[in-house]
C-alpha cells in the first residue's frame, strides 16, 4: 500500500533529488534535483530582487549549484549556508513547490526509468521519508511524510510533498 523512496535505497532511487542526473530548469543544467532544488532557491530569489547588490550575491551563490557533481550531503549544507532573509524565506516557501514541480517533470518527461518506477507504483502511496524526524516533528515537515496505521486505515503524517507530486504526475 506505501512505498518509501529515497536515496540510499535503490528501489525507486531515481524518484529522490539526490539522484544523480541531469536535469535542466529554464536555461540552467544541474546534476540532480537537489542541486536543482537550490540553486533555483537562490536565483529565482534574486531575479525577484530589487536590491542590486543582493541580486548580485543571490545570483553568484545560485550558480554553485550549476552543472558540476557536488556530494549530496554537501549540496544540502550550502543550500543552508546562504542566509536567506524572513522575506525571502516566505518567497521560496510560495515559489519551492512549483520548483520541485519543474524538476519532477522534467525528470519524468526525459528518464523512462522514471515512468517505469511510477507506472509500477500504481495503486500505492508514494512516501518521502523523513529518516531521523519524531513523529511529533514530522506533522511540520512540508517534503517528508510517514505512514501510520490508525483505526485499521494507512494515515500519513507530515506533508509528503515530495512523494504527493510524483503521485499527481504518475495519475495524471
Amino acid at each position: 500500500m506505501t512505498i518509501n523512496f529515497f536515496y540510499k535505497k535503490e528501489e525507486y532511487k531515481c524518484l529522490s533529488n539526490f539522484w544523480e542526473c541531469r536535469v535542466v530548469v529554464g536555461t540552467r543544467e544541474y546534476d540532480s534535483g537537489e542541486l536543482c532544488f537550490h540553486g533555483e532557491k537562490f536565483i529565482r530569489i534574486a531575479e525577484l530582487c530589487a536590491d542590486e547588490t543582493r541580486k548580485n550575491a543571490l545570483l553568484a551563490y545560485g550558480a554553485k549549484f550549476l552543472k558540476g557533481p557536488i556530494n549530496g550531503n554537501i549540496v544540502k549544507k550550502m543550500g543552508r549556508s546562504f542566509i536567506l532573509t524572513p522575506a525571502e524565506l516566505d518567497l521560496w516557501t510560495k515559489i519551492s513547490i512549483q520548483v520541485q514541480v519543474e524538476i519532477c517533470k522534467y525528470k519524468y518527461d526525459n528518464y523512462e526509468i522514471v515512468r517505469e518506477d511510477l507506472h509500477k507504483s500504481r495503486g500505492n502511496i508514494l512516501i518521502h521519508p523523513a529518516m531521523r524526524c519524531s513523529a511529533e516533528k514530522i506533522k511540520e515537515r512540508l517534503w517528508e511524510g510517514r505512514a501510520v496505521i490508525v483505526d485499521g486505515k494507512i494515515e500519513i503524517i507530515g506533508y509528503n510533498m515530495l512523494g504527493n507530486i510524483w503521485m499527481k504526475l504518475r495519475d495524471n
